[in-house]
């Protein structure tokens, strides 16, 4: 299947500055982080906001990551991921909501990752949706993320989000 062209490839990825900052995602998502963002349906109108909350912890080397949105439209979810990034840059997620592993590399300051989840949309209404996120550490030490949303290989929208550490 091919790559929409929506979606950054690896290879346009090898053109990002090497004065970028490395990202260490483990590193970066170790201790209290949050969130704040956006999904935009497929014509770019903003639908849902939310709000979210992160607390990593390190066991065996792997990322163990809370994970806690709050929507405007009042619906909270809840995941736990376990995270894993190889020497080599390879990332490997699992969490209770997805549906087989999200997999994907870290280069630079970049994270490319894919997966299909268990989305909650409305009151005890779930969606299968693949996702394919791209996440970059920008100079300021915030990281930017955008999500390409899929059904049934249809894209059905976005979400844009920024990740900060927090000290609360």
């Amino acid at each position: 299947m091919k790559e929409p062209s929506d979606v950054l490839s690896f290879r346009k990825l090898a053109s990002i500055p090497s004065d970028a900052p490395k990202l260490d995602f483990i590193g970066f998502f170790t201790g209290h982080t949050r969130a704040s963002g956006w999904f935009s349906d497929r014509f770019g109108k903003p639908r849902r906001h939310f709000c979210g909350d992160f607390y990593g912890t390190l066991s065996d080397n792997k990322l163990n990551l809370h994970e806690e949105l709050r929507f405007n439209d009042g619906i909270t979810e809840m995941r736990i991921w376990t995270v894993d990034v190889s020497q080599a840059g390879s990332f490997t997620g699992e969490s209770d909501t997805l549906i087989g592993n999200a997999v994907g590399m870290v280069s630079d300051s970049t994270l490319s990752m894919k997966y299909r989840m268990r989305v909650l949309i409305d009151t005890g209404k779930y969606w299968e949706l693949d996702m394919k996120d791209t996440m970059i550490l920008q100079a300021d030490g915030s990281l930017h993320n955008i999500t390409n949303v899929y059904k049934w290989g249809v894209r059905v929208g976005s979400v844009s989000a920024v990740y900060l550490k927090h000290n609360g």
